[in-house]
């Protein structure tokens, strides 16, 4: 039986932009963001680098990085929701991607439409979709409100909803961006789950607490390159440092 695994070789992606006004100031140098180049007709942004990187079976990988440093780029390049411009990229094993779960939610249908939507798009077999729909509005805690449009929601009961989502989520690789703060111990418990049965987690956080206990080993991104891969306690400490150093220098 084949051995889920990514597996990147000097992987870029870069995203243009049409270059408009006086684009040189779009060189100068921020604290975020990955590094902008000048082209003749186009701004290149460089989300990610001639990265290579390995994710075998049974790891759990932790990503950080500053805003912009290609965290998301590259999980939505291990989701195949974006493509390789350069290197490659090998995917084995089906690939579940949490951040999906908030995606194509369409407003002006009820949550139970939704819910049934997202059971057709996840591939939930026609003869369990009842029992996955009965099971997000469960979770969901909606009560009527899951037979009302979506748009008729607060903001809090939107996350709500995407988060009673979860059971849907299905795969040997699961990819996260960001670990969902649950108030429902229920949907908690269901994430912990989804870990734990998962051949291959890579997530991405910032926080050192979910990272050390979910998490074995830890890769920090830098404009677009890989800075550090190792331990978790090694990398994040070196991680802090940075952070610590870049908000003492833009003080002065």
């Amino acid at each position: 039986m084949t051995k889920a695994k990514i597996e990147l070789t000097n992987v870029s992606v870069s995203y243009f932009l049409k270059k408009s006004g006086n684009s040189q100031k779009a060189l100068e140098k921020g604290s975020v963001g990955a590094q902008i180049l000048v082209g003749k007709r186009y701004l290149e942004v460089a989300a990610l680098k001639n990265v290579s990187l390995t994710i075998n079976e049974g790891e759990r990988v932790g990503l950080v990085g500053i805003n912009g440093s290609g965290k998301t780029t590259l999980l939505k390049l291990c989701a195949g929701a974006l493509s390789v411009q350069s290197g490659k990229l090998e995917i084995v094993g089906n690939v579940s991607p949490q951040f999906s779960l908030g995606s194509g939610i369409k407003s002006t249908l009820s949550g139970r439409q939704n819910a049934r939507l997202k059971c057709l798009y996840m591939g939930v077999p026609q003869s369990r979709i009842l029992d996955y729909v009965e099971e997000v509005k469960r979770l969901s805690g909606l009560g009527g409100y899951f037979e009302l449009p979506i748009q008729s929601y607060s903001a809090g009961m939107k996350s709500r909803f995407v988060m009673s989502l979860l059971p849907l989520v299905r795969g040997e690789i699961l990819i996260m961006d960001e670990w969902i703060n649950a108030t429902d111990t229920a949907v908690d418990s269901i994430q912990q789950r989804l870990i734990s049965k998962a051949k291959i987690l890579l997530l991405a956080s910032h926080s050192r607490a979910v990272l050390e206990t979910w998490v074995e080993r830890l890769i920090w991104l830098d404009r677009g390159e890989l800075r550090a891969v190792g331990p978790v306690s090694e990398v994040y400490d070196a991680y802090h440092e940075y952070m610590l150093a870049n908000k003492a220098a833009a003080k002065k």
